[in-house]
């Protein structure tokens, strides 16, 4: 991702994603991931494969934990096909555990850590489980929802947070509370000691590559988590494919700090394991740790999403920036003045920037380094993908005269579709009523089927660039305004490092007003008047965002280190919930104005308190 990277042509452009996908078809499993991950012990069984602050384990090594969780899982009576819930931080412990159960024939389902209350009882409604393995923090609110017996909720204790229900002298000993301990005294209760040896039990055949290996839960539109399927085949193709984009070999070392109970997460392990690779897992990220990790493991890929970036670049120089093994990175989120300025930075690291969802119908990765675009679809799937035109009035797709669907003009923005042979190529959601909601029949011709993907896209010269989630325009004064193209108008002018821009509710008006949430250059002061000169040349006035609020937006970060715009949304402008400086646009006056009830009233805006 660099300016001063040779484009090239559109027939090379396609030979390269043809010789990509021919190397993934090669590599691609059909096998479960219990019979993809023996095989990799098989293969390298004397290789690293997890590497932590206090040890490093091979595959041979970590596969003992593997084959003890499977035999756990057995003795506590899961049969094949039943459901298990995890709802951890990422650890190896949570790989072991994720590995032994798909052993023993267990359908996965991923809780988020901090799903609570009404979002933990639904999640917990939409994918009946059969026992989980959780935190001393968690385990009590699982049990008073009822819907597991105390005796199915295992708890992975650590020193620090013992499990309330095990007697003291049971416990793990004191330790450095490294999560594979606390995983091994949990097995050892559960009778299944290190120093016992179990045979191998023969893979269960009952189980197919086709058949449910996660659940994964994405935010819905009521607010409620959706259970996203996903079979070992589809993960498997996933993973593999991450490897070969990331051109991985078994002398890396996989940097993993996101959820385990996200996708993003999920596909850099199994893209490491792919190829025998190592991994070192951290619960989270840290911006202040992150170089250090990176020297201590020899970390060489990593995954990103969200903000992480931002965050590493924000940081004070270190003699730790460079030079450094990191050599390639991918996921989603990256504009190019983030990734110039990185690999300015940090020295020459890969970025492929890349758009998917859980839901994995479409896949697009940027192999060109044309900036600012997640790449081009390859030549056999690009006739399958459409960009639909949007009715931004009625926040609708739209329909011409006979109700079909209305194909957008070069460089006009869309919603991204894929057109499905078959409704089995979307596995789905757990809800019917979800699935059907994703898929749309007879859009363009009598016949055909569709899987919208919600976001909005233009494509130019075969590549596609991301615009918006659809929903993040917003209207004010009778005009539709574009969050993303507001927020990149907001970024040219010199002082603001980076912006985002959401509509807020303004009592007594129609629509939503814009508020840009704004985190300044190192060293730069906020001019409000000196900003709206720079609208003026940029954005007609009606875009203006209404309310500016300088911050960096960490307190509503999601698990994902994604800002948490619902939450932004719900705060609107009101300093007691912000806790950030407020702005307020004075449009007589050409500047933005620090917001006070006076200054409000005086503007003859309603109170922020409503």
């Amino acid at each position: 991702m660099t300016n001063a990277v040779s484009l090239p042509t559109r027939a090379e452009s396609e030979a390269r994603l043809a010789a990509v996908r021919a190397k993934i078809a090669e590599r691609l499993s059909d096998a479960t991931l219990a019979a993809f991950w023996q095989e990799r012990v098989r293969l390298a069984p004397g290789r690293p494969v997890i590497r932590t602050d206090a040890r490093t384990l091979d595959y041979q090594a970590f596969d003992t934990f593997v084959a003890r969780v499977a035999r756990w899982a057995r003795a506590a009576g899961l049969r094949p096909g039943d459901a298990v819930a995890l709802q951890l931080p990422a650890s190896p412990a949570f790989l072991a555990l994720l590995l032994g159960l798909a052993e023993a024939g267990a359908r996965l389902s991923l809780l988020g850590t901090g799903l609570r209350g009404r979002s933990l009882a639904h999640a917990l409604r939409e994918i009946p489980v059969s026992l989980a393995v959780t935190t001393a923090e968690v385990a009590p609110e699982l049990e008073s929802l009822g819907v597991l017996s105390v005796e199915a909720i295992h708890v992975l204790a650590s020193v620090d947070a013992p499990d309330h229900r095990v007697p003291p002298d049971h416990r793990d000993a004191p330790g450095p509370g490294d999560p594979l301990d606390a995983l091994d005294a949990l097995l050892t209760r559960g009778g299944v000691p290190p120093s016992r040896a179990f045979p191998r039990t023969a893979s269960n055949d009952s189980i197919s590559p086709d058949d449910t290996l996660f659940y994964i839960f994405t935010s819905g539109t009521t607010g409620l988590p959706k259970a996203t399927r996903c079979s070992h085949r589809r993960y498997l193709a996933g993973a593999i494919s991450e490897g070969v984009l990331l051109e991985m070999d078994a002398t890396d070392c996989m940097y993993v700090v996101l959820p385990m109970f996200h996708i993003a997460a999920l596909s850099a392990i199994g893209a490491a394991l792919s190829v025998s690779a190592s991994i070192a897992i951290r619960e989270r990220f840290s911006a202040s740790r992150f170089w250090t990790d990176v020297h201590a493991f020899g970390a060489t890929t990593f995954q990103y999403l969200g903000e992480v970036l931002r965050y590493l670049l924000a940081r004070p120089p270190s003699p730790l920036d460079r030079p450094n093994p990191l050599r390639a990175m991918i996921g989603a989120g990256v504009d190019a003045r983030v990734g110039n300025a990185f690999e300015a930075r940090f020295g020459p690291v890969r970025i492929v920037e890349s758009y998917g969802s859980s839901e994995g119908v479409i896949g697009i990765f940027n192999l060109d380094g044309v900036v600012g675009s997640v790449g081009r679809a390859a030549p056999e799937l690009a006739g399958r993908l459409a960009l639909a035109r949007v009715d931004a009035a009625r926040d609708a797709l739209a329909r011409d005269a006979a109700g079909r669907l209305i194909r957008c003009a070069p460089g006009e923005a869309g919603e991204l579709l894929a057109r499905l042979a078959d409704r089995g190529e979307f596995e789905g959601y757990s809800s019917a009523e979800a699935t059907r909601s994703k898929l749309l029949e007879n859009a363009f011709e009598e016949g055909d089927l569709w899987y919208r993907s919600g976001d909005l896209f233009r494509e130019r010269e075969g590549y596609y660039f991301f615009v918006a989630r659809l929903g993040d325009t917003y209207r004010w004064k009778g005009e539709n305004v574009s969050a993303q193209q507001v927020a990149e108008a907001i970024e040219g002018f010199p002082a603001v490092a980076h912006a985002v821009v959401y509509g807020v509710e303004v009592p007594g008006h129609e629509g939503r007003a814009g508020m840009a949430l704004v985190a300044l250059a190192a060293g730069r002061a906020f001019d409000g008047e000196a900003l709206v000169g720079h609208l003026e040349r940029e954005l007609p006035a009606f875009a203006w965002p209404l309310f500016v609020r300088l911050g960096d937006g960490r307190a509503v970060l999601t698990d994902t280190y994604k800002l948490g715009l619902a939450d932004l949304k719900q705060q609107g402008y009101a300093p007691e919930r912000v806790g950030d400086p407020l702005y307020v646009l004075d449009a007589a006056a050409r500047r933005y104005v620090e917001l006070t009830e006076a200054a409000l009233a005086r503007l003859g805006l309603p109170s922020s308190e409503g």
